[in-house]
């Protein structure tokens, strides 16, 4: 069987264990791989720690038809735990087995527990990667699907947010994001089944009413699902902040909650009203990424 070495030479390794086994996709050609700490040498900018590489066998060649559900969807979940869509190099494989490929490519050096790399987030991301496809394959076929789409909506979001110029795509990233976790949620309720509209009783007219619950109503009930009693007061007022202003007012009205008309939070630098939109920003990235984890975690078989 083939195997694949891939390495994301931006993406520094820092995790308490040199590798750690992943498990294979559902829907993909992966039989099994592992994710390590590749020694390269072009590291020497970030002390000795290796990079994060994925070496994997598969049960066939890849090609178009099975790229998306094999590869992409890793680098997704790359992206879910390092927050940054990655770029990846691809290694030719000489060897014949996985630890083949880890013996003769380990970076001597993988865990600094005083160093945060990078602005990384946390500092066992490999581990999570790895923790991630476990958690998957436990899932049910409905709860898959739902976390793989709100997965990808989430990686759009970050590989606009970081594009040139990420102060004149504000309102589409955070709307992406506000997506992704609105993709979590169940449906909004039908008033009837099938669904119907409401009538006027005084002149007869259909209403523009048909939900017994909104989108909000439903990602409020995930919340109270998925996040700890104490936090969720604190979420729910977040989440109803941002999600009409931002969300409903750009698909609706074309309006840009990060005033990228007027310069965005780089061009107003300095005007507190900026101010609330960084934090916003990295609040609702985070706060995206917790929720698809706890997914993750809570509805695992």
């Amino acid at each position: 069987m083939p195997i694949k070495i891939i390495y994301f030479p931006n993406l520094l390794y820092n995790c308490e264990r040199p590798y750690y086994p992943l498990t294979s996709l559902p829907d993909s050609i992966i039989a099994k791989g592992v994710v390590f700490a590749f020694k390269n040498t072009k590291t020497s900018g970030f002390k000795k720690n290796g990079v994060l590489a994925i070496a994997l066998v598969l049960n066939s060649n890849v090609d178009d038809t099975n790229y998306y559900k094999s590869i992409e969807r890793l680098k997704n979940l790359v992206c879910l735990s390092y927050t940054s869509m990655p770029s990846e190099l691809v290694l030719e494989n000489t060897h014949k087995t996985i630890q083949e490929v880890v013996d003769s490519n380990l970076a001597d050096h993988f865990y600094d527990p005083k160093v945060r790399f990078g602005g990384q987030l946390d500092w066992d991301l490999p581990l999570r990667i790895a923790t991630y496809s476990q958690n998957i394959a436990k899932l049910s076929n409905i709860n898959q699907t739902k976390f793989w789409q709100a997965l990808q909506t989430f990686s759009y979001a970050r590989l606009i947010a970081y594009l040139p110029n990420p102060q004149y795509k504000y309102t589409l990233y955070m709307t992406l994001h506000l997506a992704s976790i609105n993709q979590l949620a169940e449906k909004p309720k039908n008033l009837h089944n099938p669904a119907g509209h409401l009538m006027c009783v005084e002149c007869k007219e259909q209403l523009n009413s048909t939900h017994q619950t909104s989108h909000v109503d439903e990602i409020v009930k995930l919340i109270e699902k998925l996040i700890p009693t104490e936090h969720q007061k604190r979420h729910i007022k977040f989440m109803k902040k941002l999600f009409h202003p931002i969300r409903s007012g750009f698909i609706h009205e074309g309006n840009f909650a990060g005033k990228e008309d007027l310069g965005g939070f780089i061009g107003l630098w300095g005007d507190p009203s900026t101010n609330q939109l960084s934090e916003s920003d990295i609040n609702l990235m985070i706060f995206n990424r917790s929720l698809l984890e706890q997914f993750l975690e809570k509805y695992k078989i």
